[in-house]
């Protein structure tokens, strides 16, 4: 069949209304289905996010499986193993490997959009018009689907910086992150771990949610264009203001923040460090209180330009000696007692044995089903208060673990026609 006859039997097909391949209804995206076929982090951890949710996420693979499923670092059980990161980030999620350089890999494609609410990629412009599934295509297909693309430097502007590879960190390095990142007479700093990533998924999870309600009110689809360096860079609050309007363009200063002290990391007698932070006056009154110095002595060192002169370098003196003559718990309970806000810098050894964070039930065991044990790690958040919410209901998906699922239960292709699939390679199954 040539792509226009494919396309023609697509259109006419019917399109399902309710999920059916997640068990159970749970979360406050039940009902939605979304389609995620972009590899590592950024867009897929924004269809994770929705997985979590409630969504139903069918995450289509190339053929040999996304490049996060072979990267360690490995869990590994009787033979068989699963990335870490893959294992709690995919989650939720259903597994199909299609060959889209095939006809009927298109095909199943195409069949899979027509059922579905949102589609996330992410992709080097250019990368599915090859292949022939551009926007106009796919939205002849699902009239009503919410299309986000997901890139380092975005689908449109200029020419030269079009499908250039990009990574978490080259994309934090042309926003302008990394210049602000590091001590003054360090190089820039790389955020870790992948932190653009995540706030590429942020940005990319909340515009496809906010595309989604659009198509529900009009019955019209839309594309969005998230480009990972712009997701950083719309992060910075004031400081393009400040470039442009001040002329003053923010460098690197360590720990310190720019505006106001304390900000900042101290080390206690234990060799333990805590952070300490006191913005406002009526702050800094209440630490100058806990350091039994007088406010009004010092209160013009607290905001810049006094904190950067020579007695404002003074007043950070004096704080830093008096935290190392005391360990992080005497720091900690002396400033609780005058509301300043204080803590001790956790390492994530620190978090598993925390109190507040098991309370909330943050670290949870669940069935991975690419190792077929059980696992523990990160749980569920944002926390809902609702009757049925957000869960982990399954485990990392093998790879090509749901074809057969999908392909029947969703797509209602015969055995026979599955079978074919699968022996000319147009679907990969595990």
């Amino acid at each position: 069949m040539s792509l226009e006859e494919i396309l023609s039997s697509v259109i006419k097909s019917s399109r399902k209304s309710a999920p059916l391949l997640v068990p159970e209804s749970f979360g406050p995206l039940s009902g939605v289905r979304i389609v995620s076929s972009g590899i590592l982090i950024a867009e897929p951890f924004a269809a994770y996010l929705a997985a979590l949710w409630g969504a139903e996420v069918i995450h289509v693979e190339r053929p040999g499986g996304d490049t996060y499923r072979y990267s360690p670092p490995f869990i590994e059980h009787e033979g068989r193993k699963v990335n870490t990161w893959w294992a709690q980030e995919r989650r939720n999620m259903l597994s199909i490997v299609l060959n889209l350089k095939s006809q009927r890999g298109k095909e199943v494609f195409f069949r899979l959009l027509k059922q579905s609410d949102i589609w996330m990629e992410s992709s080097m412009p250019g990368t599915y018009e090859k292949l022939g599934i551009t926007d106009e295509v796919v939205h002849r297909i699902n009239p009503e689907l919410t299309i986000v693309h997901v890139s380092g430097f975005g689908h449109w502007g200029d020419e030269k910086y079009l499908g250039l590879p990009a990574y978490d960190a080259i994309a934090a390095a042309f926003s302008g992150w990394m210049s602000l990142n590091g001590f003054p007479e360090t190089p820039p700093y790389k955020p870790f771990p992948y932190t653009g990533d995540y706030l590429t998924a942020l940005h990319a999870l909340s515009a496809a949610l906010a595309g989604y309600i659009y198509a529900k009110k009009t019955g019209k689809g839309i594309s969005i264009d998230v480009a990972q360096f712009e997701a950083i860079a719309n992060t910075f609050g004031g400081l393009w203001i400040q470039t442009i309007e001040l002329k003053d363009t923010p460098t690197r200063r360590g720990n310190k923040d720019i505006y106001f002290q304390p900000y900042d990391i101290f080390r206690t007698s234990d060799g333990e460090y805590v952070f300490i932070g006191a913005l406002g006056y009526d702050v800094f009154r209440r630490l100058c209180n806990a350091l039994n110095i007088n406010f009004d002595e010092w209160k013009d060192v607290h905001y810049a330009p006094g904190m950067h002169t020579e007695k404002g370098k003074t007043f950070d003196l004096i704080l830093r000696e008096w935290v190392a003559r005391k360990t992080s718990d005497e720091v900690i309970e002396t400033l609780k007692k005058h509301n300043v806000p204080c803590f001790k810098v956790y390492t994530l050894k620190d978090a598993l044995s925390d109190p507040h964070y098991n309370s909330r039930k943050d670290f949870i065991e669940w069935f991975d089903e690419s190792l077929k044990k059980s696992i523990s790690g990160w749980g569920v958040v944002p926390k809902f208060s609702m009757e049925n919410e957000p869960r982990v209901w399954r485990g990392s998906p093998r790879l090509g673990q749901d074809a057969r699922l999908i392909l029947s239960k969703l797509l209602d292709y015969t055995e026979e026609e599955i079978e074919e699939l699968i022996k000319n390679n147009d679907v990969c199954c595990e």
